[in-house]
């Protein structure tokens, strides 16, 4: 049911480009979907065929790796004053796309840690919790925060080595907090946040009023925002997945992607009662991120794929089978 609901999706933002008023095209947007589809089944079949453990170490050490690399090459003289930005060449260009991969990071720790028992894995992942804190995304935080939510409702007999680990992971946080002074700088960075929140308010409010011009089918696959906000800045993003797809493909588009997202949350429960409650925490970490990141989920190999299409087909792919033993 997902492949087919994101197929249709697909289907329909590629021919959009033919009403579109940008430079794309049809076959264009058709080869960058079905890339996409295939990026899926393949991230599905390994986890059916090979192990979940296998998966997600894999996605640990990439995102550990992106961290370490961040951190070596990145300005230190800015390091605690500034976001965790420009580290080296090949690292996301956006903070919020960079907090997005950390949290990734972070989920698939856990469930490497649940996987193969080893605990010390907090550890790390505490690391990533660091470095998405010096990011200083919002939206990446709150979302993790939130989907761990889900976590209280699976896990409702916490055993001491689950409560010695969280300890350890509190205590290395506040150490940083504490020798650093990053804290303080934190908080003003939210109460900042707080503030700016009405820009993007505004934001929201531009590309409404655009959507209400062509509400049906939208204006097509390349409309990009041309909107200066309140602080003299030029958008050219919603800020928000949801609102580009009602402004890219009007109502239909926007219900495409519900039920895109309807198909995800379906495979999102049944892997939360199939003792995978990180993986269902994952896909709505995904949904609630988009909530405020703007860029279009369909394109060449970028961030998208990585924080949007990933989690949907790691929700899409139950265990592996176990093997039966034969009877003698």
């Amino acid at each position: 049911m997902p492949l087919i609901t994101t197929s249709l999706f697909l289907v329909y933002f590629s021919l959009s480009t033919l009403w579109s008023d940008g430079e794309g095209t049809f076959s264009s947007a058709l080869k960058h979907s079905i890339y996409i589809l295939f990026f899926m089944l393949m991230i599905n079949h390994l986890i059916k065929h090979y192990s979940v453990l296998t998966v997600h170490s894999i996605l640990f050490s990439a995102t550990f790796v992106l961290l370490i690399l961040t951190f070596v090459f990145v300005d230190k003289s800015t390091l605690l004053t500034g976001r965790l930005e420009n580290g080296f060449f090949s690292a996301p260009s956006n903070v919020i796309d960079l907090g997005g991969y950390f949290a990734i990071g972070i989920i698939s720790a856990l469930i490497v840690s649940r996987e193969s028992g080893k605990h010390w894995l907090y550890l790390p992942a505490a690391l990533l919790f660091i470095g998405l804190l010096l990011t200083q995304s919002r939206g990446p935080l709150l979302a993790l925060i939130v989907s761990s939510f889900l976590l209280f409702a699976k896990y409702k007999h916490i055993h001491l080595r689950h409560m010695l680990s969280t300890v350890a992971c509190f205590i290395l946080i506040g150490l940083f907090f504490y020798f650093t002074g990053y804290g303080s700088e934190y908080s003003q960075r939210l109460i900042d946040a707080y503030q700016q929140s009405y820009v993007r308010f505004g934001i929201w409010h531009h590309a409404l009023e655009l959507a209400e011009q062509k509400p049906w089918f939208g204006w097509g696959f390349d409309k990009t925002l041309s909107f200066t906000n309140s602080l003299g800045a030029v958008v050219t993003t919603t800020h928000s997945v949801y609102l580009g797809t009602l402004l890219k493909g009007g109502i239909a588009g926007l219900i495409l992607l519900a039920a895109v997202m309807a198909a995800g949350l379906g495979c999102a429960w049944r892997r939360f009662h199939e003792a995978m409650a990180l993986e269902a925490m994952l896909y709505c970490f995904s949904l609630m991120f988009f909530v405020t990141q703007g860029m279009f989920v369909i394109g060449s190999p970028n961030e998208s794929w990585m924080l949007f299409w990933l989690p949907l087909a790691v929700a899409m792919a139950s265990r592996r089978p176990e093997p039966v033993s034969r009877q003698r």
